[in-house]
């Protein structure tokens, strides 16, 4: 029990944030969801019908004693008119204030959530979460950037007699693994191995010709000049 109410309240959190705690992998995030958009809804439905009570008759109360001192007697709330005039104003200023709108999103989304874990396999969160998620995944990109300095056509070596064929030096890191085929003017290569050099080409790659026979695993066509075309973080 205890494990699926802390599993209700990690289920609003975005899918690539809740592998932070260990036990999350064994979680069972389907009914956490399912039971936090209940909870979500139930929730946010009652306090906007409460607030819808009391704002109802505070708002009138006050829109009337302001009419009442304006006209100097009880007979400016005579009329059908006003009165439906107060209950109108009275409930456009509820329905389009800032919390009963905040109210209205949050238990709409608590139910749209319970059906889509209710009727598939996925386990949505709440979106400000995803949106602030976001924002930090992006302001992290950015210094991560930035701290790696300007970007720079890489540098291609070409090597013979040893190892490997090929060296390249990268301004940024490449995720080129050993079954990468590496295509580069009609030649395919594959990772040798991988060093840290020193600015502003800090990343080696190493690189030597496919053996014969070697299957080709869909081939990264690769340019030096790659890097300054790829989209910046």
């Amino acid at each position: 029990m205890f494990r699926l109410l802390l599993g209700t309240m990690v289920s609003l959190l975005p899918k690539s944030y809740r592998s932070c705690w260990a036990w999350a992998t064994s979680a069972d995030f389907h009914r956490a969801t399912i039971l936090s958009g209940i909870i979500e809804t139930v929730l946010c439905g009652g306090i906007y019908l409460g607030r819808y009570i009391y704002f109802i008759q505070y708002r009138t109360g006050t829109i009337a004693d302001a009419a009442m001192k304006r006209a100097g007697g009880e007979e400016a709330l005579a009329s059908q008119a006003a009165q439906f005039g107060m209950g109108f104003t009275a409930l456009a200023e509820y329905v389009f204030s800032p919390l009963s709108l905040l109210l209205c999103y949050f238990a709409l989304e608590g139910t749209l959530r319970a059906f889509t874990a209710a009727l598939t396999e996925d386990t949505p969160g709440t979106l400000p979460l995803h949106v602030l998620g976001w924002s930090i995944e992006r302001v992290q990109r950015w210094r991560t950037e930035k701290a790696l300095g300007p970007r720079a056509v890489d540098e291609v070596h070409r090597f013979t007699g040893i190892s490997y064929d090929l060296g390249i030096a990268f301004c940024r890191p490449k995720k080129w693994g050993r079954l990468l085929t590496i295509e580069l003017e009609g030649k395919f290569y594959e990772l040798y191995e991988e060093k840290r050099g020193v600015p502003p080409r800090p990343y080696l790659y190493f690189l030597r010709e496919n053996p014969e026979g070697k299957v080709i695993r869909g081939p990264h066509h690769y340019h030096p000049e790659e890097v300054l075309r790829e989209p910046k973080k």
